[in-house]
């Protein structure tokens, strides 16, 4: 009887523990004696609420599309959709932070897992595809066609002017 009431009290003690608040730039919940996120890094000390940047949120149709997901998370038609909707709103930010903490209480869901990894690759994709984008080529300018015609008309001007004088 004692080692199960002592059982017990180590529970409710370990139930009555402060737990620390949630990082406020990713918000993984780190132990009480973290002094850094182990997620992304962030040292706690250092930072401050007014150099913060608000977390990316969805609009009403996202909010409405995660609720109708959270209800059935095995349609991976929902998913989809959810993810099609945050690409072109360009909250793939918010996305991923739901799948995140989707994983945080779930470690072990192949389906936030593979989702998470389709945002990272989207917004990848995204930013090499910002990168790519060919410059616009010299002749297309206006102002290189000016340079070639007035070298032109200076050459043509300066050979005949060359021909005046022999």
């Amino acid at each position: 009887m004692g080692r199960a009431f002592a059982f017990i009290m180590m529970a409710v003690s370990a139930a009555q523990e402060p737990t620390a608040p949630a990082c406020p730039k990713c918000g993984k919940r780190p132990t009480p004696e973290a002094v850094a996120c182990p997620r992304c890094g962030l040292v706690f000390a250092l930072w401050s609420p007014e150099h913060g940047v608000p977390a990316a949120s969805l609009d009403d149709h996202g909010t409405e599309l995660w609720g109708k997901i959270e209800g059935n998370w095995s349609d991976t038609a929902l998913h989809e959709e959810f993810l099609r909707h945050c690409l072109q709103t360009e909250a793939l930010s918010a996305a991923g932070r739901l799948y995140r903490e989707r994983l945080d209480e779930y470690p072990k869901d192949a389906i936030a897992a593979h989702m998470q990894n389709q945002v990272l690759a989207k917004a990848a994709l995204g930013l090499s595809i910002n990168k790519s984008q060919p410059r616009e080529a010299v002749t297309r300018n206006r102002w290189f066609w000016v340079v070639v015609l007035t070298a032109m008309a200076l050459g043509i001007a300066g050979g005949l002017f060359w021909r005046h004088l022999r």
